[in-house]
């Protein structure tokens, strides 16, 4: 393939001459092994539960590192509730109160509810980047101000959030009449509620409430970013379990690029979540680090070293001979469900790396006598593969789009009669 250009202008030097070395010629990937995963498929279910807790050690240890716990006190206040798309669904919003060693933090969570239901409904949860005013058009979606937001801090870490003459700007990647219509609730929060999305963003996040500032500037930083937004994915589902409507044992985790590495992260830690969904995550998330091509963590540790502990920097340049790779990572979800998405000109992501992650971890799903994606190939664009592990190959660039969207409830539709062990 071709090497495109890095999509973003003006990168500095340093981050050009990262950004070039990047390998996108899959005929010079070369040869490498995968870290063994601790079982095989033959392994008894009540070995690998022993073993399942330290697919993760070195993840907290060296990558994202550990999830805070719950804060001291949780509140959640319906702050306005209405009718939205012609009627099909009722809209609530809720402001997710944190509260922690005397400090506040306010989450605030759009919920829609499908009107036409018979029990409870399984619900959709994302984190977005820009606003829930940015997800959809719907006029009623109350609008945050973010004036306290700090001016720019480098040639890239201006506030993408909308004000509200950009209402609906990225509908496409939510398409919530779609959700509703086939019979799901949906909701979402701004990721920036929980962890502004740049390497100052510390002294206004949740990390503040467990953390000093001086544990978190220091090398030895004991968290990242991602591990902050998959708090705040379980702080959501701790207020979406309160919502009388929702189903508690169907709770879908979704997130695209960083988010799509969060949603995994945050799959693998919380057993509440039913599906956990990976969209275009790259390095970091659902690519193979050992396969040398796309990202590689020279890249991460220069793009966005805050997203990751301090000990991450200690493998930059040392990719092959980090303990384990992203299989590991996927099979502590089993036997749960997992959906990998990826688009074939995503080249800095590796969608072929995606797929083969996923197969690597099948033999997770084998355990309980299910399957992955162990018995085929890497898919032309369109087609949905897999089983209780799936694949979708989208045509096209770094998005979720409402192609995404289509092949993914076609995929929870044929879950919905699944019972996680």
């Amino acid at each position: 393939m071709q090497k495109k250009r890095f999509a973003h202008e003006n990168l500095p030097p340093e981050y050009q001459r990262l950004a070039d070395a990047m390998n996108l010629d899959a005929g010079k990937i070369p040869a490498y092994s995968l870290p063994a995963l601790p079982f095989d498929k033959n392994t008894p279910v009540e070995e690998f539960e022993k073993i399942r807790p330290g697919l993760l050690d070195e993840f907290k240890r060296s990558m994202y590192g550990e999830i805070p716990p719950v804060c001291e006190d949780l509140e959640f206040v319906v702050t306005d509730e209405g009718a939205a798309f012609d009627g099909l669904a009722l809209r609530r919003s809720i402001d997710i109160i944190c509260r922690h060693r005397g400090d506040e933090q306010l989450l605030h969570l759009l919920l829609y509810i499908p009107q036409r239901r018979s029990g409870k409904v399984p619900v959709f949860f994302g984190l977005n980047f820009q606003g829930n005013v940015a997800t959809d058009f719907d006029p009623e979606i109350p609008f945050f101000d973010f004036e306290t937001m700090a001016p720019m801090w480098s040639f890239r870490y201006d506030d993408r959030r909308v004000k509200t003459d950009q209402r609906g700007v990225r509908a496409g990647r939510w398409c919530f009449r779609d959700v509703i219509e086939r019979g799901f609730a949906a909701a979402t929060i701004a990721y920036g509620d929980i962890y502004i999305d740049r390497p100052d963003g510390f002294d206004s996040s949740i990390m503040r409430f467990f953390y000093s500032a001086e544990e978190w500037q220091s090398p030895q930083r004991p968290s990242g970013a991602i591990s902050a937004w998959a708090w705040g994915i379980m702080r959501a589902l701790d207020c979406l379990e309160q919502q009388p409507e929702i189903d508690r044992s169907r709770f879908i985790v979704h997130g695209h690029s960083r988010l799509g590495k969060t949603a995994l992260w945050a799959g693998a830690n919380d057993p509440r979540i039913w599906l956990t969904v990976s969209n275009c995550s790259g390095a970091g998330g659902a690519k193979l680090s050992h396969r040398y091509y796309g990202e590689d963590f020279a890249w991460l540790n220069v793009w966005n070293s805050h997203w990751f502990c301090g000990k991450f920097a200690e493998y930059v340049g040392r990719d092959l001979q980090y303990p384990v790779d992203q299989h590991f990572l996927m099979a502590a979800i089993a036997p749960r469900l997992l959906y990998i998405a990826s688009a074939d000109l995503d080249v800095y992501a590796d969608p072929e790396g995606e797929f083969l992650c996923g197969k690597a971890a099948s033999a997770a799903w084998n355990v309980f006598g299910l399957k992955g994606l162990e018995d085929f190939n890497y898919p032309a664009a369109g087609c949905l593969i897999g089983n209780q592990l799936g694949y979708y190959l989208r045509q096209g660039e770094h998005d979720f789009t409402p192609e995404n969207w289509q092949a993914l409830l076609a995929f929870t539709e044929k879950h919905l009669n699944y019972k996680q062990e």
